[in-house]
C-alpha cells in the first residue's frame, strides 16, 4: 500500500450510503488519488496549481480535465463552490505551498461544515528532506556553502535520489536549489496554530498510517509501542492528521467515531 492508497482507504472507512458524497484532492498532480477513488464509486475531483518544481498536469486523464473533475488553479484560489465537499485530501503538498494561511482559508471554504480536511506533509523537525533524501538537507540556512558541501558529502556517500547521471557537485548544487525554490518547512507550533484559526479537532493518525501501510503482514511493526510508532513516522515520512470544519452535521457524530478509532 503506497500513500495513494492510504488517503483512498481513509476516506472509505468515512464513507458510506448516509454520509459522504464528494472529495476534493488538493494538489492533486496526476489524479491518482481521484482515480482511485472513483473505481471505488465515491465522487472524487481533484485542483492543482501545478507548479513549476513538478507539473504533471500532461499525466492527468483528458477527460478529467475535459470534464472539470480536474481543474487548475491558476491563482491560487480553489475552483469550486462554497460548501461543496465532504472530505478534503491533500497528500504531501502543504510543504510546497508559499502561503498556508491562505490554502487553509479556501479549504475551509469549500468543505461544508463538518468536513474533514485530511493531510500528509513534513513540518520542519523532520529528520530527512524527502524529495531529495539527505538527512537534515532542510535545516540549513539557505543558500549555504555549508549546507552545499554537507550535500555533496552525503551524496559521495550514498544518499540522495534523482540523480539523473549528474555528478555529485552537480548533483547537489540542484537539489539544494529546488528545496529553496520549492519548499516550505514550518514549525510544527506555527502549523497548528495555522490550521487552528479556522479548523477545530486536530487528531493525528500517524500509528495507523504505519501500521495499514507496512503493518498488515509484519507483525513486528503492529506490536511495537504505539509511541515509537508516531515518533518514527514523525522524524521519517511527516505528519499524519485531520481537522474538521465547524458546524454541525447530519453524519458528524459517525464520522468522529471513524476518526477516533485511528487516532494514535
Amino acid at each position: 500500500m503506497d500513500n495513494y492508497d492510504f488517503c483512498v482507504h481513509f476516506v472509505e472507512r468515512l464513507a458510506s450510503p448516509n454520509r459522504l458524497s464528494t472529495v476534493l484532492d488538493y494538489g492533486t498532480g496526476r489524479a491518482t488519488i481521484v482515480s482511485r477513488l472513483r473505481a471505488r464509486g465515491i465522487a472524487a475531483f481533484g485542483c492543482d496549481v501545478f507548479y513549476g518544481g513538478e507539473s504533471w498536469r500532461s499525466d492527468v486523464p483528458p477527460e478529467y480535465l475535459a470534464e472539470g473533475i480536474v481543474r487548475d488553479m491558476p491563482d491560487g484560489r480553489i475552483p469550486f463552490a462554497d460548501d461543496t465537499f465532504d472530505v478534503v485530501v491533500s497528500n504531501q503538498v502543504f510543504e510546497h505551498v508559499p502561503d498556508l494561511a491562505a490554502v487553509v482559508e479556501e479549504i475551509h471554504r469549500v468543505l461544508r461544515p463538518g468536513g474533514v480536511l485530511l493531510f500528509l506533509f513534513p513540518d520542519r523537525g523532520i529528520w530527512r528532506e524527502g524529495h531529495y533524501g539527505v538527512p537534515f538537507q532542510h535545516r540549513f540556512r539557505s543558500g549555504s556553502t555549508l549546507r552545499l558541501c554537507y550535500s555533496a558529502a552525503c551524496r559521495a556517500l550514498g544518499f540522495g535520489y534523482h540523480h539523473d547521471g549528474k555528478s555529485v557537485w552537480e548533483w547537489s548544487r540542484h537539489a539544494c536549489d529546488w528545496v529553496d525554490r520549492w519548499t516550505y518547512y514550518r514549525p510544527y507550533d506555527e502549523i497548528c496554530a495555522t490550521f487552528g484559526k479556522r479548523f477545530v479537532r486536530q487528531q493525528h493518525h500517524e500509528a495507523f498510517w504505519l501500521d495499514t501501510r507496512f503493518g498488515l503482514n509484519r507483525p513486528l511493526v503492529r506490536s511495537a509501542p504505539r509511541a515509537l510508532k508516531v515518533s518514527v513516522v514523525r522524524k521519517w515520512a511527516g505528519m499524519v492528521a485531520t481537522v474538521r470544519k465547524p458546524g454541525p452535521d447530519i453524519a458528524s457524530d459517525e464520522i468522529q467515531r471513524v476518526l477516533d478509532q485511528s487516532e494514535n
